[in-house]
């Protein structure tokens, strides 16, 4: 939480630390994002029991697809930011997109199960918040380490094309693994659907 909230710790630590803290991270975004999927799918007990799996695994294979045109960038764009400090920048802001999915998760079952009209878009919603909060700590995190440096700016293209190809991965995954809610919306056919002519990002 320090990591998240502070983009880096009050101590110095080791490169063997770190990647601790950045597998640390990742595994607990992935177990807070298991509690979103059993809350999205609350409605059936079986889609409920696959979301445990299904909602971290896009998660995971989403961060999988965009890192490496990510650490490319960074050594394209010849910023002063460490690979394994982009790593851990990108760790931490997952757990910190998956922990707002978390804390979120009890309003999206109350809605899904009691209103019609709010629970999808309140599901979506969530995750769109959770999208914003984790590329903002993504940004701060790295604006942080590089305190002091000059030329910065160099150091946010990768931000901005992990940003983009994890969220374009995302997209594709979840039509893969849908359905993640029990309810149909655009996002279950992907791309094709999200951007096809009078299409709305909440359903059809």
């Amino acid at each position: 939480m320090t990591l998240t909230c502070r983009g880096e710790l009050e101590h110095p630590t080791t490169r063997a630390s770190q990647v601790m803290l950045t597998l640390r991270a990742l595994f607990a975004g992935l177990v807070l994002s298991a509690l979103w999927g059993v809350a999205a799918g609350s409605s059936s007990a079986a889609l409920a029991l696959a979301n445990v799996y299904k909602v971290p695994m896009v998660i995971l294979l989403s961060a999988l697809t965009a890192l490496p045109a990510g650490v490319v960038a960074l050594r394209l764009a010849n910023a002063k930011l460490a690979a394994a400090d982009l790593i851990n920048a990108f760790a931490t802001s997952i757990f910190g997109g998956t922990l707002v999915l978390a804390t979120l998760a009890p309003l999206v079952a109350i809605y899904y199960h009691t209103s019609a009209r709010a629970g999808v878009p309140l599901s979506l919603g969530s995750v769109y918040v959770a999208l914003a909060t984790a590329t903002l700590l993504f940004a701060r995190a790295v604006k942080r380490k590089l305190a002091g440096e000059p030329h910065r700016a160099a150091s946010l293209v990768p931000v901005a094309i992990l940003v983009v190809l994890f969220s374009a991965a995302l997209m594709q995954y979840v039509a893969l693994a849908s359905p993640i809610i029990a309810s149909e919306t655009a996002f279950d056919g992907g791309f094709d659907t999200v951007f096809a002519p009078g299409s709305a990002p909440g359903g059809r």
